[in-house]
């Protein structure tokens, strides 16, 4: 993995906003980070995309997604937050975050740079729609 797009909604999830990627360290310094991350910014709820087949079934990267979660989840209670982690489903995340970046106006040359953090952003509105309202 090269990068992890990041994003955050608002505090009633209604708007994102993309934030810089994350350039994975070791699992210890991402965990570390998000933490601060979801410390820093009042963080009720994280999103980890699962990667996974068209047909639905696991790779080896939706285990190590699954795993990751968990350790987030962990470093988080560990830091005294109640930050819920949700795996949520990323097939098509990226086709639909180019899609929208190449509707939107940004340069065509930075949008390879942005795909992540859109994606993210994505995965952070799937979501939020998955809720019932007033949650």
């Amino acid at each position: 993995m090269v990068r992890t797009g990041l994003a955050l909604s608002d505090e009633l999830g209604l708007t994102t906003r993309g934030l810089p990627n994350l350039t994975p360290r070791s699992r210890a310094q991402d965990v570390a980070f998000l933490v601060g991350l979801c410390r820093d910014n009042e963080v009720g709820d994280v999103a980890v995309g699962l990667p996974m087949l068209p047909s639905g079934d696991d790779t080896p990267m939706t285990r190590r997604a699954r795993g990751f979660a968990a350790t987030l989840e962990a470093g988080l209670r560990e830091a005294g937050l109640e930050t819920r982690v949700h795996l949520v489903d990323e097939r098509g995340t990226s086709k639909a975050a180019a899609e929208r970046l190449a509707q939107s106006e940004v340069k065509k040359s930075e949008r390879k740079g942005m795909l992540d953090s859109e994606a993210a952003r994505i995965l952070i509105e799937d979501l939020l729609s998955s809720r019932p309202r007033g949650h």
